[in-house]
């Protein structure tokens, strides 16, 4: 099946409409007397009044082609959006690659002005996820966060609402089980230290954060030492 938004404009061919007829859902097959034959959506040809006999020039037709695209560049975003989230970029470069920057960009227009895309939102608990979900530090969650289209404004906005003992708490939970007896031995603790930097946590932070460890873990020894005696 040989859609009308499969033509290139430089093949098509107008003419008086000899067939239109339901072909299949809301789907309706168009015959030209040239021979041409192209599959329509129902509200295409609702709202361009398309009937037997009717005359189809091939402006006509590159305005229902374009109408066409924008439809099918919709639906799709739709489709999209029932799965997971999309910020506004990103849902746009999605579309992209298939339905050009037009069509594209109306899609993504739709979404925000339905309220089905709002970035803010999409931010807020995407750094969730990131920070709390996925254990990442400020600058690993900062590089995804805009590497999915955000604005970096916004970005850095959510991100300052975590404070450092929100940070300390995620590396130290890292620590006590990811990582857990994995800060005694120097060997051991540089290797904890670059596993958390690829993580996107800064070196002081988690230098604090081992520091305060192993000071509280000295103090149990020795608490424990003094129960003994």
């Amino acid at each position: 099946m040989k859609r009308l938004a499969d033509y290139r404009s430089e093949d098509l061919r107008g003419g008086r409409i000899t067939g239109l007829s339901v072909y299949k859902g809301d789907t309706y097959r168009l015959e030209l007397e040239s021979g041409q034959v192209f599959f329509l959506n129902c509200a295409i040809v609702a709202d361009y009044d398309l009937h037997e006999g009717g005359e189809m020039d091939v402006e006509l037709l590159e305005k229902l082609q374009h109408a066409d695209k924008m439809r099918k560049a919709k639906k799709r975003a739709l489709y999209l959006l029932g799965s997971r989230m999309y910020c506004y970029n990103e849902l746009y470069k999605k579309l992209l690659p298939t339905y050009g920057e037009e069509a594209s960009r109306a899609a993504a227009d739709a979404m925000k002005e339905y309220g089905y895309i709002d970035d803010e939102d999409y931010a807020e608990k995407l750094a969730e996820k990131l920070i709390h979900g996925k254990h990442y530090g400020m600058q690993k969650a900062r590089w995804e966060m805009q590497s999915r289209g955000l604005d970096k404004n916004l970005v850095e906005d959510v991100l300052s609402q975590y404070t450092e003992e929100d940070i300390d708490e995620e590396i130290t939970r890292l620590l006590e089980t990811k990582y857990s007896g994995k800060i005694s031995d120097s060997d051991d603790r540089r290797r904890t230290v670059a596993a958390l930097a690829r993580r996107g946590y800064g070196y002081h932070s988690v230098k604090r954060c081992i520091e305060r460890l192993l000071r509280e873990q000295e103090e149990d020894s020795e608490e424990f030492e003094d129960f003994e005696d």
